[in-house]
């Protein structure tokens, strides 16, 4: 997969940026236009970088996932799906930072796009479908999780999304039509079914919720405290774990004590072509050694894993988790127990003395003129 395109400006500092987007946009007007533009263009930013990663999580996690679908190699965004509400002068001061406005526009676009989708083109359809406007609805239950029973309504554009994703499994490719009716075929790339969410702008900041069975929303509190891109990845791999395997799920939930619902080195053996002569040594010791608490222990173990197979460092989440709870930001499970927490340090342990075993392996194979050296 080619390289993801990276957003260029700095970010606030997580901490102080939780802060401001907690005023909501609102409250626009109690500060000056500028500095309200510059909030709402971090969180705009911090947004698009998660989703990002969330997409490219569900591309390399493909191999774990009983239910995939082809994932589409864009972002679109719309001030109408903001479920915090913004006033008319601050969607104003938004489309002034942003380029963004209450129609669907593409906000990020990976390299395998074709070259006729431009960031901010207006989509106005995907596979003949209209991309309804979002509306509202109230929610009696957010009142039991703390959150407001007033919110946006976007489960018609998912809709539209998910079925132009499993109309795509016929040739990998769904069609958009852009303002003005031009159509564009657009490739997709397979991955892990379903939405992983997190927003900026949301209504429930402290809330974890799984939506719908195919929608996973992260705590937006959460989403601005990850100013790294293992870390956003991190996240998103978190996410996926609750939509990943239905069957998994059902199963952990009837159990009292389960072992990790991902084998120790399984996503290092798919994402690594003949690692698994090299696992064999540690693995077993590793599956006994690990516990989880309940489903979110193994939603941890998870993202490690996904992260490092990704090429990054599996001790962000612990890192992420830790800083979460020194600073008070309220994330819902997102902070670890003192449970998971061992097991996330008992697992790095091990997720180590797997690429050591890995290191060790290669530099046999050199030794030896390539012999036994793994076929790509």
């Amino acid at each position: 997969m080619p390289p993801p395109r990276t957003l260029q400006r700095p970010l606030l500092r997580p901490l102080l940026l939780v802060l401001l987007l907690a005023a909501g946009g609102s409250r626009a007007g109690e500060f000056s236009d500028a500095f309200d533009r510059q909030r709402f263009k971090d969180g705009f930013q911090h947004e698009i970088a998660f989703r990002e990663a969330a997409l490219h999580v569900a591309w390399a996690a493909e191999p774990l996932c009983d239910d995939t679908s082809e994932i589409e190699p864009f972002i679109l965004w719309s001030t109408r799906g903001v479920r915090k509400g913004l006033s008319g002068h601050a969607q104003k001061l938004f489309t002034e930072a942003t380029g963004m406005d209450e129609h669907w526009r593409i906000a990020w676009l990976d390299e395998s796009a074709p070259d006729a989708l431009k960031l901010g083109l207006r989509v106005v359809a995907v596979n003949q479908r209209p991309l309804p406007a979002p509306g509202s609805k109230v929610e009696l239950a957010a009142v039991f999780r703390g959150g407001s029973t007033f919110s946006v309504d976007d489960e018609a554009y998912w809709a539209v999304l998910h079925k132009a994703r499993e109309e795509a499994m016929a040739d990998s490719s769904m069609t958009l039509t852009l303002d003005g009716g031009q159509q564009v075929k657009v490739p997709t790339q397979t991955g892990c079914a379903g939405t992983v969410t997190a927003t900026a702008f949301d209504d429930e900041p402290a809330n974890f919720q799984r939506q719908d069975g195919r929608r996973s929303k992260l705590p937006g509190n959460a989403m601005l405290a990850a100013h790294t891109r293992d870390e956003r990845r991190w996240l998103a791999a978190f996410g996926t774990f609750f939509l990943a395997s239905s069957h998994g799920i059902l199963k952990q939930r009837s159990a009292d004590s389960v072992g990790s619902a991902f084998m120790v080195g399984k996503v290092l053996g798919m994402a690594v072509p003949g690692l698994g002569t090299v696992l064999s040594a540690v693995e077993t010791k590793a599956q006994r050694g690990i516990q989880v608490d309940g489903l979110v222990g193994g939603a941890d173990l998870f993202a490690n894993e996904v992260v490092l197979a990704m090429g990054g460092d599996p001790a962000v989440g612990l890192r992420l988790s830790n800083r979460l709870a020194r600073d008070g930001i309220a994330a819902d499970v997102l902070p670890m127990s003192e449970f998971r927490r061992s097991n996330v340090e008992l697992q790095l342990q091990q997720l180590q003395a797997i690429q050591a075993a890995r290191r060790q392996a290669e530099l046999a194979a050199e030794g030896g003129g390539g012999a036994g050296k793994p076929a790509d």
